[in-house]
């Protein structure tokens, strides 16, 4: 192939939210704060995406990480896949 290029289709935006995220340590009663973007586009594979970044402080036993982004085929997906992520880190979903 010399001189083609294939473009991937761009799908937009239908949708954008701010979204404030909070879960809860419980063992050591330390709160985690998300603020997020969510984002609805009309077409793909994972139409619905989070963008999540972190605002400090951490809580007392361990780091958080400072961005995490979550595709997903719908809004209930993602919020699934946040509970997972919280999980993870024995974090509750509030």
């Amino acid at each position: 192939m010399t001189g083609d290029v294939e473009f991937m289709p761009r799908y937009k935006i239908i949708f954008e939210s701010k979204e404030e995220i909070y879960g809860i340590v419980p063992k050591a009663n330390d709160w985690v704060h998300y603020s997020s973007i969510l984002k609805i586009k009309d077409g793909g594979k994972y139409p619905v995406s989070l963008e999540m970044s972190f605002i400090p402080p951490h809580p007392f036993a361990f780091n958080m990480p400072e961005k995490h982004s979550i595709k997903a085929e719908s809004i209930t997906g993602v919020y699934a896949k946040v509970f997972k992520f919280f999980n993870k880190f024995g974090i509750e979903f509030q």
